[in-house]
């Protein structure tokens, strides 16, 4: 079933990650990993009244009033259910169990009318979207619950009650919403199915409450195990447990006050997403939620990508979650390729992603953010485990070097989107490259590693101003030898051939790509291959604000004439400017930046990648988990600068 390309809420526990609508709709639930598989096509919670046919109501589509928000100072969403039948309020409370795979939805129900009302909570689901194997359901009768199943994955529904009806799908979708259920066949090979409890009578005045478990296991005997669990539980301690681990993660990361009170909100829900966007079972970060598993208008988000991670990874030692970026390292040393180099991106489990070719600047960015990491821990066992990784990256990244221009070879840029000698990967590799010479010296390692590769990274930034600095224009151009036509001949007579693996296929290629790129900033912030007052940093980056600025809402794009999902500004790209601007000293440009990007989170205080260039509303990706990491990182710069 097609789905929104928006989750406005999410909630979790580093294995299972539940994503929510503004309307209050489980829309993807994702498990064992926070990125695979996804278990929901669709899930609809209903109310009805009992004995009336045709009274289904379902709580998402109808229009009531409604209101979100999440719990303070923790990952539990409320959605507020307002004027149903006009006497009816229902207070739906999502979250999952920090130490089960238990997604608890508790409702609270008042009667605010003057009638009586008798209702009952009905339940449309078509499950496991992501398995390519016979759909299989059932109906376990010993736990009232009804089970989706497939090889390994076994998803059940149940509630703190006994079912009142249920049915295998044959038009279950329909049936549910007759209010009337067809319970003849209790297993079968279809992926849909519909469930149904009641509840007493609801007087005026009166509160009752009703909890649905959504449990998760890899086995028959493990969803009976798990639902029972689950059903034996008091829903009230579970929401007591769950709000205090929220509250207790919180104490333990580092405070910021800043007296503003968007900014300090804004600053304790990054840290919550952080907690959910970073698997348990393998140290993964995930760049966000997934929200186009048909690869619609995008190639997918549901990743780890080496590049968002090391900036992820910055912010998470300055929120004092070193423990977490530990992990992480743990999880780069497994997935190093064997020949020191890292791929596009990967599932959460380690195991490579889709993906459409090497991007150099990862390789870079991960050995230099690991001596950013030691920076801040000085743990001298953190270098030594990760010594031979960063020992075999830096000879990868050597060895790719292009002898025709001296920098890194033909790769796809940051952006993935061309296929090229990029500014901004060149910088990264010049980074790494420092970095492992960095490293080496202090392990103690031989002079041979220290002085060629200081050597190797000072020839990839000469081998910058030759290829990249335009004297004409004063600044900094993006790309050399780059494809900007991938299906076809590029749409110029400036081109060259290039040879792009080593079987000898070549490709023809365009000389040099004058576009102005925010990514050009890389350059200076954070890969210092030149110091923010370097005159041609200075020019490139007054070039890239005169050229980029969103004129109507403000914040920058990423590159002229960007067309991904209309080329809109981004946050990233935005607070990318305003930590060259504290670099250098302008704390109210930088503010400025910043302020914008806080007004840009949604009501729930979840930052996107993109905002609408038209409406200033936040757009695409929700939430990006570099667009926290980033605020995190201009926001704690301010605090210490004294500016907020």
């Amino acid at each position: 079933m097609a789905k929104t390309y928006f989750n406005d809420a999410i909630v979790g526990n580093s294995c299972m990650l539940g994503c929510i609508s503004e309307n209050g709709e489980l829309v993807r639930l994702f498990w064992p990993n926070i990125d695979f598989p996804q278990h929901i096509d669709k899930m609809l919670t209903g109310v009805f009244l009992t004995g009336y046919k045709n009274s289904t109501v379902w709580l998402n589509e109808s229009e009531f009033n409604k209101h979100q928000q999440y719990i303070e100072d923790t990952n539990i969403v409320k959605t507020v259910f307002e004027d149903i039948w006009r006497g009816l309020k229902i207070e739906q409370l999502d979250f999952v169990l920090p130490d089960k795979d238990i997604f608890v939805r508790h409702y609270n129900l008042e009667n605010t009318g003057e009638q009586a009302i008798e209702p009952g909570f009905i339940i449309f689901s078509s499950g496991m979207s992501n398995g390519f194997d016979r759909a299989g359901i059932f109906f376990d009768f010993e736990n009232e619950a009804l089970v989706h199943y497939r090889h390994g994955y076994y998803i059940s529904l149940s509630a703190d009650r006994e079912v009142y009806q249920f049915q295998l799908g044959n038009n279950a979708f329909e049936s549910a919403k007759s209010t009337w259920l067809n319970g003849f066949d209790n297993i079968g090979m279809m992926s849909d199915g519909a469930v149904s409890w009641k509840l007493d009578p609801i007087y005026k005045g009166e509160k009752k409450t009703f909890t649905l478990y959504i449990c998760a296991s890899h086995s028959l005997k493990g969803i009976k195990a798990i639902t029972k669990c689950a059903r034996n539980g008091e829903p009230s301690t579970y929401y007591e447990a769950t709000r205090n681990y929220w509250i207790n993660y919180l104490k333990g990361t580092k405070k910021v006050l800043t007296g503003v009170d968007e900014i300090d909100s804004l600053y304790k829900r990054s840290l919550l997403v952080f907690k959910l966007m970073a698997d348990k079972k393998s140290g993964g970060l995930l760049a966000s939620p997934e929200v186009d598993e048909e690869f619609t208008r995008c190639g997918k988000y549901a990743y780890c990508w080496g590049r968002d991670a090391a900036f992820i990874t910055a912010a998470l030692d300055k929120c004092g979650l070193g423990s977490v970026v530990d992990k992480f390292y743990d999880w780069v040393l497994n997935t190093q390729d064997e020949n020191g180099s890292w791929h596009q991106r990967y599932y959460m489990d380690g195991n490579l992603a889709p993906s459409w070719g090497l991007q150099i600047d990862e390789t870079g960015t991960l050995v230099w953010g690991m001596l950013k990491h030691y920076e801040v821990t000085k743990d001298i066992a953190f270098l030594e485990k990760m010594w031979e990784s960063a020992k075999r990256a830096v000879e990868f990244m050597i060895k790719f070097i292009d002898e025709e221009t001296g920098l890194p070879g033909p790769s796809y840029d940051l952006w993935e989107e061309r296929f090229g000698e990029h500014a901004y990967s060149s910088a990264a590799v010049y980074a790494g490259i420092k970095a492992g010479a960095r490293i080496a010296e202090i392990l103690g390692f031989s002079r041979y590693y220290i002085d060629d590769w200081k050597s190797a990274a000072e020839k990839i930034k000469t081998a910058i101003v030759k290829n990249f600095w335009k004297e004409e224009e004063k600044r900094f151009i993006r790309s050399v030898r780059v494809k900007l036509n991938p299906w076809e001949e590029e749409h110029t007579d400036n081109k060259i051939m290039i040879k792009v693996n080593p079987k000898g296929y070549c490709k023809d290629v365009t000389s040099e790509d004058w576009t102005v790129d925010v990514s050009l900033l890389g350059m200076a912030i954070p890969f210092e291959v030149f110091d923010v007052e370097d005159p041609r940093i200075v020019n490139t980056v007054k070039t890239i604000e005169e050229r980029l600025i969103s004129p109507k809402v403000g914040g920058l794009k990423r590159y002229e004439n960007d067309k991904y999902i209309g080329g809109n500004p981004w946050i990233i790209t935005t607070l990318w400017a305003a930590l060259y601007h504290i670099k250098k000293g302008d704390f109210s440009k930088a503010k400025d930046y910043f302020e914008w990007a806080v007004k840009s989170c949604t009501k729930l205080n979840l930052l996107p990648e993109q905002v609408d260039k038209e409406s200033g509303k936040p757009a695409w990706v929700i939430p990006l988990t570099w667009s926290h990491a980033m605020f995190i990182l201009v926001l704690t710069e301010l605090t210490e600068k004294g500016v907020l």
